[in-house]
């Protein structure tokens, strides 16, 4: 197993999501086989996707607002960049009422651009949900948000860049069934007992024999799915018969962690390689 450091990215800071690729999403993408189609079942905040968008390319959440939101920087990026600075401008003369009036509002209709203000201003850009479903993270005091001309920037560079994709609300195994030999899959699935950060969990057993059927297929695939927080390891039981390669990519710090537990701790997760 070789310990790689994260490659220095350009991918613009557009919707805050835990566990974002961000750091590492230069390296995947460098690490990616050649393909003719890429595709990205758990797309969260699509870190890997403004590196390997291109025509053809499928992206797909389980999570409909979250899909909602990415079909808005696509298709309506004025429409959302004149949303968030109008919700910015109210959190300013309103301050956390206005916050805990668009979670309720949220909760009641999941309206994607109100998934990307609260995301913004919540406790430190933690997704958060209850047992429910409902968006259940705090307001942020010292948060209010990124500046509409910087996020309006931000929206602009990820629409040109996602033009062409085709995104859907739907399960991975979906989306993983229309995969053909060719196609190059990227996988960040949620971790087990993470219910609360991610509306669903992921059943391991599942999972592999979805990991398995690709490879009979012969669609090549990448996988992060454990790691490393300090001295703490998080290590998945992947049979080993359905990759060929183990690495390691730092992530930075845990955020989670040092809302949850207290210290700041040195994040590294594995990828798996199919090939």
């Amino acid at each position: 197993m070789k310990e790689r450091r994260p490659a220095a990215g350009a991918v613009p800071s557009i919707l805050k999501w835990t566990g974002s690729k961000r750091s590492q999403a230069a390296e995947i993408a460098r690490l990616a086989p050649p393909h003719a189609r890429y595709v990205e079942p758990f797309l969260g905040g699509g870190a890997v996707l403004y590196h390997l968008a291109g025509g053809g390319a499928a992206a797909s959440d389980l999570y409909a607002p979250l899909i909602g939101f990415w079909r808005m920087v696509q298709a309506e990026p004025d429409h959302l960049v004149a949303d968030y600075a109008e919700q910015w401008r109210r959190l300013r003369d309103d301050g956390p009422g206005y916050f805990y009036a668009v979670r309720e509002r949220f909760n009641a209709d999941k309206r994607p651009a109100d998934l990307n203000f609260l995301m913004r201003t919540c406790v430190n850009g933690i997704v958060r949900f209850s047992q429910d479903g409902d968006f259940n993270n705090s307001f942020h005091l010292s948060r209010r948000g990124m500046l509409p001309a910087r996020f309006a920037k931000a929206v602009q560079a990820w629409s040109a860049r996602i033009q062409g994709v085709a995104f859907a609300a739907r399960d991975y195994r979906e989306a993983l069934a229309e995969t053909r030999a060719g196609d190059f899959v990227y996988l960040d699935p949620p971790y087990a007992g993470t219910y609360q950060r991610y509306i669903g969990g992921i059943d391991e057993a599942a999972l592999f024999a979805a990991l398995d059927q690709l490879n009979r297929r012969d669609v090549r695939w990448a996988l992060s799915f454990d790691g490393r927080r300090g001295q703490t390891v998080y290590r998945a039981e992947v049979p080993p018969a359905l990759y060929r390669r183990r690495l390691s990519l730092v992530s930075g710090y845990s955020a989670v962690a040092k809302v949850l537990n207290g210290p700041v701790e040195t994040v590294s997760e594995a990828l798996y390689l199919s090939w």
